[in-house]
């Protein structure tokens, strides 16, 4: 045998039939080296298909978390158990991202907050009591169009203003309103006058924000009103 060949011979048991291969030591190098690359190439395919199975199911799970977290938010906000502050603080909800659609936003009016929302089934506050001068003026406090404006029984002259992404703003126990029903508005445009409440507390203005059935507190958005506010935490 030549030191640098290699024969393969193949031979038929039954007929004795022989068949035999040569070989040169470089060719057979060549051979063993792709059936290596062969062997490297499955064993990676194999593998990168596994993580990609893993990395499904990974994502599926995810999905079903992030279902099962907005199911429980959207629970917890129909009961009434838990409300924007919390929302906003720990950045649970979508809603709150949408925040930067209404934002900035203006003072309706300069005051001092003396009362905050109070979430109480019997006897709910879902706005701010803003105390401002007598007959002050009352500005929108971003662009949109009036869908209610008129007198209502526990909060006097009222205006609702419908915003761009489902927010709604609410101007309450107002001495004079200066808007109409479908009047469009524009950011700081004046829309009615402070007023007094039936209960004399003092002229305020009552301002809630919405978002869908959301309440929103007015705090989070205007910074002014979080360092004026002395009203009694409950």
């Amino acid at each position: 045998m030549n030191k640098n060949r290699f024969s393969i011979i193949v031979i038929n048991e039954k007929t004795k039939f022989n068949f035999s291969i040569s070989l040169s030591h470089i060719i057979v190098k060549l051979i063993s080296l792709f059936s290596v690359l062969v062997g490297i190439y499955i064993i990676f395919a194999f593998i990168q298909s596994y993580n990609q199975q893993t990395e499904k199911e990974q994502l599926a799970y995810i999905y079903n978390q992030q279902n099962n977290l907005i199911d429980i938010i959207e629970y917890l906000k129909k009961e009434n158990l838990i409300n924007d502050s919390i929302i906003y603080e720990y950045n649970l909800d979508n809603s709150i991202d949408n925040y930067n659609t209404l934002l900035p936003i203006s003072k309706p009016v300069d005051g001092i907050i003396t009362k905050g929302i109070i979430a109480n089934n019997k006897t709910p506050h879902n706005g701010i009591d803003i105390a401002a001068p007598f007959k002050s003026r009352i500005k929108a406090v971003q662009k949109g169009i009036v869908i209610l404006s008129d007198k209502l029984p526990s909060l006097g002259n009222t205006i609702i203003i419908a915003h761009p992404n489902n927010y709604y703003s609410l101007y309450a126990h107002m001495h004079q309103r200066l808007v109409r029903t479908r009047d469009i508005i524009k950011n700081n445009e004046i829309i009615g006058l402070v007023g007094e409440a039936k209960k004399g507390d003092g002229p305020h203005l009552h301002f809630e924000i919405w978002h869908n059935n959301l309440i929103i507190d007015p705090r989070n958005l205007i910074e002014e009103y979080k360092l004026n506010d002395v009203s009694i935490k409950k």
